[in-house]
C-alpha cells in the first residue's frame, strides 16, 4: 500500500503558505486571461490591488489627419489659432471655441466681460439667505456665484477657508458684494460675463469662449480678454480647440 502525503498543521512557515496561495491565484488570473490583479505578499497580509487599465481613444483617420496640420509644439498667434480651429475641425454642426488653460498657481479664479455674447451655460446665481448658509454647512453648494450686501458677509466669515479655495466667497472686486443685489444678479447672469476658476483637481482653467459660427475678429477679442485676465507670469500652456478639432497651441 503506498504511502500517504500528510500535512501537519504548523509544520509550514504560515507566510509560507500565503505565498504559495498568492501565486497560485495570479496563475489563475493569468490563466483565465487577465493581469489586472497583482498581488504583494507581505510576511503578515496578502493584498490585492486592481490596476485599471485605461483604452485608449480611438480617433478616425480624418482626425489624424486633420492633427498633422497642428504641430503642437509650436505655438500660434490668436488669429492664427482661430484659422486652424476652423481648418482643422471635424463638426458638422457649429459647435463651441474652448481655452483650456494651465496655470503655475493651484486655486485661481477671476470673473470677467467677454465683450462678444454667445449662448452658453446658464450660471447659477444665489443671494445670501438663512437656507443657503445652511446648505453651506452641509457641504451642499448648488450654486454658481454667490452674492452678498455688505451686511450679509458677516455670516460668511466661518466658511471663507471653504468658499474661497472655489472660487465662491463673495468680493466687491468682481461685484459680488453690493448693495444692490438685484442689479448684481442680472449683471453675472448675461452671457458675458463669465468665471476663470481652476478646476478642483489641479491647475487648469477649462472654458468656452464663443461659436463657430461668430465671426474671427469677435472671437479673437473674447480670447485676448481671456488672456489679459489671467496671472502674469504663472501661465503654463493654453490650447484652443473647438468641439471636434485637434488642439491648437497659442503663444503665451
Amino acid at each position: 500500500m503506498g504511502k500517504k502525503k500528510v500535512s501537519i498543521l504548523g509544520t509550514e512557515d504560515e507566510s509560507a503558505l500565503r505565498e504559495k496561495k498568492a501565486v497560485k491565484l495570479e496563475q489563475k488570473k493569468k490563466r483565465e486571461g487577465t493581469n489586472q490583479i497583482v498581488t504583494d505578499v507581505t510576511s503578515d497580509t496578502v493584498t490585492e490591488k486592481v490596476k485599471k487599465q485605461k483604452t485608449p481613444k480611438v480617433r478616425s483617420k480624418r482626425y489624424l489627419e486633420m492633427k498633422k496640420l497642428v504641430p503642437m509644439e509650436t505655438g500660434h498667434s490668436i488669429s492664427e489659432g482661430i484659422s486652424l480651429v476652423r481648418k482643422t475641425s471635424l463638426a458638422s454642426f457649429g459647435g463651441s471655441v474652448e481655452m483650456h488653460i494651465t496655470l503655475a498657481d493651484r486655486i485661481w479664479s477671476k470673473d470677467i466681460e467677454l465683450p462678444h455674447k454667445f449662448s452658453g451655460k446658464a450660471k447659477r446665481i444665489v443671494e445670501v439667505s438663512d437656507e443657503v448658509i445652511e446648505a453651506i454647512a452641509q457641504g451642499k453648494f448648488d450654486f454658481d456665484v454667490l452674492v452678498a450686501t455688505p451686511a450679509q458677509m458677516g455670516k460668511l466669515v466661518k466658511f471663507a477657508k471653504v468658499l474661497g479655495p472655489k472660487g465662491l466667497m463673495p468680493n466687491p472686486k468682481n461685484g459680488t458684494v453690493t448693495e444692490n443685489v438685484d442689479l448684481a444678479i442680472k449683471r453675472l447672469s448675461s452671457d458675458t460675463t463669465i468665471k476663470l476658476k481652476t478646476d478642483k483637481d489641479g491647475s487648469a482653467i477649462h472654458l468656452v469662449v464663443g461659436k463657430m459660427t461668430m465671426k474671427d475678429d469677435q472671437l479673437a477679442q473674447n480670447i485676448s480678454v481671456v488672456m489679459v485676465a489671467l496671472p502674469a507670469g504663472r501661465i503654463k500652456k493654453v490650447i484652443l480647440k473647438s468641439t471636434m478639432s485637434p488642439a491648437v497651441k497659442l503663444n503665451i
